[in-house]
């Protein structure tokens, strides 16, 4: 992933390619997407960029963080000039904090707090709730990754399938980061047959610089390249 830094940037960092880049045709709203690749690739900076594409297109956001606390999140994107302090305000931007109280941080701002990773029911019956007030909205789940590891593995398939069924009949999108080097090539095929779309990270450190690089896998409905496409933010 290149960064072009500017000390004074006022306007938000814009991140190429997104998803609208990467298919020929097919619809991009009540998609379940799931993001494969390894620890520092830039699927979370994407899973961010997917959520700031759509507050700017007028979709609400939820960001569903079981690794580290909103407050980083919300550092991050701003780092990126992807602001979300008036959306939170406004209720179109939700926090579903499953780390803070996990963790006995401290809680901030307006966030849901999620107590366990390890009932992904609960997590589907906060998200319905926030979601009964919103149209159309983008949610990112990260990581899946983490759920899976809290959960009973022979039950968890069926459950994510569920919460996607449920999200995209309800006209949202969800995207699910999953860390590769983690699990064993049967969940990857499994969660990864589970998603409508799968978008590969990679990092490429052939050159002087190592360069993050994405490519759309497979997307139902629609033809995909396959090719690998540099991860740029500018």
């Amino acid at each position: 992933m290149v960064e072009k830094q500017d000390s004074a940037r006022i306007q938000p960092a814009k991140a190429s390619p997104m998803i609208s880049e990467l298919v020929k045709f097919g619809q991009l709203t009540q998609v379940s997407y799931m993001l494969v690749g390894p620890l520092g690739s830039g699927k979370t900076t994407y899973a961010e960029a997917f959520l700031a594409e759509g507050i700017a297109l007028g979709f609400p956001a939820i960001f569903v963080t079981t690794d580290v606390s909103p407050r980083v999140i919300r550092n991050d994107m701003s780092r990126h000039g992807w602001t979300i302090e008036e959306q939170e305000a406004s209720g179109n931007f939700v926090f579903i904090d499953g780390y803070s109280e996990r963790m006995g941080a401290p809680k901030t701002g307006g966030a849901r707090s999620l107590a366990k990773v390890d009932d992904i029911s609960e997590l589907g019956i906060v998200l319905s709730e926030v979601l009964e007030d919103l149209v159309v909205a983008r949610v990112v789940i990260d990581s899946l990754s983490t759920l899976i590891l809290h959960s009973n593995p022979v039950t968890m398939p069926s459950a994510v399938q569920r919460l996607s069924g449920r999200v995209t009949q309800s006209s949202h999108s969800i995207m699910y980061v999953l860390e590769e080097g983690v699990h064993d090539d049967k969940a990857y095929a499994t969660f990864s047959y589970l998603a409508d779309a799968v978008l590969r990270f990679r990092i490429d450190d052939r050159g002087q610089l190592p360069v993050h690089q994405l490519r759309m896998e497979r997307m139902r409905g629609t033809d995909t390249s396959r090719e690998w496409h540099n991860f740029v933010l500018e």
